[in-house]
């Protein structure tokens, strides 16, 4: 299904080679596609400073293209704060997820927000107090329903030390109400009860019957989201392809998802200039 015809060197194909053709069929034939995106590592490279990991203006461009195609809908789906995604994303015309589904903002402009439960509210700050405590607490990142301990920038060696003390310190407040999380470049301990795959369940069903879902994501709390994407279409995962997944394909790295959508712009909206 994907032409790579005017691409001499074959970088196109190379990129896309972990998308089967047989996926591509579902998403030409669908008849109506959700195209829900994680934001750290899938859309913008990680950086240290958070506020400096941003998509590349191309990416960018891609992203309002398919947000305005009648035949998808559009959604980011973070584990950040929905006021930072609401930032970095400003220009894209989507609905917004944070905290792996505590909050949203749909494109419309509505918001939700689900109450935490005040013991849980609890256990978090008791992990921000261990993590004070510890001597490590200027790593952290709060959010009203997650802990996360970052190490991105430290020498490896002392990343690893720091994420097991981190791990070993956080681990007795595991409870059935709140997980801990090994993510990449860090810690993060979370309320149970929403993740990515809730998230992605809720997009499903304020979509058009018949629709197609498409989840692209790169990390092991991404992996929910492919679970359940599965019974009504397939995950990408981003990365080298390493590690395990349930991702029923995969993107080699950042650059390639921007070839991805391009390609979904490709095969399922108009050309620029055409009516819709």
């Amino acid at each position: 299904m994907v032409n790579f015809d005017g691409d001499p060197r074959g970088e196109r194909r190379r990129r896309l080679a972990g998308i089967p053709a047989a996926l591509w069929r579902w998403v030409v034939q669908a008849r109506h596609r959700l195209l829900m995106l994680d934001y750290d590592g899938t859309l913008a490279p990680f950086a240290v400073a958070r506020a400096d990991a941003r998509p590349s203006p191309e990416t960018i461009a891609l992203l309002q293209r398919i947000a305005a195609s009648p035949g998808t809908t559009l959604a980011i789906v973070s584990g950040r704060r929905l006021d930072e995604i609401e930032a970095l994303m400003a220009d894209v015309p989507a609905t917004l997820i944070g905290e792996h589904g505590w909050e949203r903002r749909r494109a419309d402009g509505t918001y939700l927000r689900i109450p935490l439960d005040p013991a849980t509210a609890a256990t978090l700050a008791a992990a921000v107090q261990a993590a004070r405590a510890g001597g490590w607490g200027e790593r952290l990142e709060q959010k009203r329903s997650a802990v996360v301990l970052h190490t991105r920038g430290l020498p490896e060696a002392h990343a690893r030390e720091l994420e097991e003390r981190g791990a070993q310190a956080w681990q007795p407040l595991v409870s059935p109400q709140v997980a801990l999380d090994r993510i990449r470049g860090g810690v993060e301990l979370r309320a149970r009860g929403r993740n990515k795959g809730t998230a992605v369940l809720s997009l499903l069903s304020h979509a058009p019957r018949g629709t197609l879902g498409v989840f692209v994501g790169d990390d092991v709390t991404d992996e929910d989201a492919f679970e359940a994407v599965h019974a009504w279409g397939f995950g990408v995962r981003v990365g080298d392809g390493s590690g395990p997944s349930v991702a029923q394909a995969r993107l080699g790295s950042i650059g390639a998802v921007a070839e991805f959508l391009a390609e979904w712009l490709r095969l399922t909206a108009p050309p620029l200039g055409e009516a819709s």
